[in-house]
């Protein structure tokens, strides 16, 4: 029992990744926290899904702009000064919210434009942390690196909600966004105990200006055609099935004529599947089983999602959501593990990028869409028909690799405990 414990949590032995992690948590339930007060927010004062839609839009686009410039910069300068900036958006953009909604001066596309700014600063975290694990564990501890990882990023999106809710039902989203800032603030310490090794020699450093460089990177994702299939995956995986959160106040008090302490217990119920599905994947050795995972939670992905599209109550709407969470979760951590198990060190940062662009990018451009269509068609509808729609596509790419994964070959280690 003790052994298995400790297979569980073995990158945890490594204190870099130990702060690393608990940046990871405390950033992603901030992020939550704040996701949160604004959607809640923008549809209490327009009560249209066009605009929670617009919002999640706004928080996600940032990826398809900053994610290739942080991408670029994450390979060529010191990575934990980026986090640094990008926890500074965060701050100012918690800090005008929290003035503007007291002060009742805020309209919704200040609302849009402020999560803008927020979308900006979260993606450069996400980015640069994906960067950062590999250079702190060894590669047979990879995977249970990123699932770790993953479990104190999903498992915030059970945390950050089940600690705002009460807070937006009681007090209204200013003082959700208090507790945000404070939330990032105390991230700045944890940040400043990492000290992140240098993984590249000064001579492999691309030297080139950021449009051929990033080009570059584009041309080493073309020519491996694992990482490209599997980043293309994960893009129409985030548009389809992961899309719902502009939908889901809709959902919510339309659907189901449930209120705010539903919506934030449901949102918090994501985060806590989640938990469940990576911590799953932790302890896992064989590549074998986690290709299998691999199939299970593309496939269940899809299912869920038309679970909770089918849901005529809450406690099915809970149980369906729990699902999703799960899947999704899953899938993504394993997509996630497989790019970087697969990429160089010196063009990391830019396929870490471009992986960041069509997951989050095309999720927001979705939200977006769904969140119009809400307005006109049953949400339920549309999570049904989207869930469908990927479960085809698994399908057809099950079919297009031979039914199997080919394992990549392994990165090369430069560890400093």
């Amino acid at each position: 029992m003790k052994k298995l414990v400790s297979d569980w949590f073995l990158s945890f032995q490594y204190i870099k990744y130990l702060w690393l992690w608990l940046t990871v948590t405390l950033t992603n339930t901030g992020k939550w926290v704040f996701t949160l007060g604004v959607t809640w927010q923008v549809f209490h004062i327009t009560e249209s899904s066009f605009w929670s839609g617009a919002i999640m839009f706004a928080l996600m686009f940032p990826n398809i702009i900053g994610a290739p410039v942080v991408g670029v910069l994450a390979d060529k300068i010191e990575r934990r000064k980026l986090i640094y900036v990008a926890i500074g958006f965060t701050l100012i953009v918690l800090t005008t919210l929290t003035i503007t909604t007291m002060t009742s001066v805020i309209s919704p596309l200040g609302l849009v434009a402020l999560s803008f700014m927020f979308g900006l600063g979260s993606s450069m975290i996400n980015v640069v942390i994906n960067t950062i694990v590999p250079g702190i564990v060894p590669k047979k501890t990879l995977y249970n690196a990123y699932s770790l990882k993953a479990v104190g990023q999903r498992g915030s999106e059970f945390i950050g909600p089940l600690l705002a809710t009460p807070l937006l039902a009681l007090m209204g989203p200013q003082l959700v966004y208090i507790i945000g800032a404070f939330i990032y603030v105390l991230a700045i310490l944890f940040v400043g105990f990492l000290n992140v090794p240098k993984m590249v020699d000064d001579d492999l450093i691309d030297q080139e200006n950021f449009i051929p460089s990033f080009i570059t990177g584009l041309n080493y994702i073309r020519n491996n055609r694992y990482i490209f299939g599997i980043i293309v995956l994960v893009g129409l995986h985030c548009a389809l099935t992961m899309a719902f959160m502009g939908m889901l106040p809709s959902f919510v008090t339309k659907g189901l004529g449930s209120k705010a302490e539903f919506y934030g217990f449901l949102m918090s119920m994501v985060g806590l599947g989640a938990i469940f599905g990576t911590l799953s994947l932790a302890g896992l050795k064989s590549h074998t089983l986690k290709v299998k995972l691999f199939w299970v939670s593309s496939v269940l992905s899809g299912l869920s999602l038309s679970f909770l599209g089918l849901s005529s109550n809450e406690t099915i709407a809970i149980i369906a959501i729990l699902f999703v969470g799960s899947s999704q979760a899953l899938f993504m951590t394993l997509t996630n593990a497989f790019i970087q198990e697969a990429t160089d060190e010196h063009v990391r940062g830019r396929v870490t990028s471009v992986y960041y662009v069509l997951a989050a990018g095309l999720m927001s451009i979705a939200n977006w869409v769904y969140g119009w269509l809400g307005n006109v068609i049953d949400p339920r509808l549309i999570m049904v028909t989207t869930g469908i729609a990927f479960m085809v596509v698994v399908v057809l790419y099950w079919g297009a690799t031979n039914k199997a994964m080919v394992r990549p070959k392994v990165i090369k280690e430069n560890i400093s405990v």
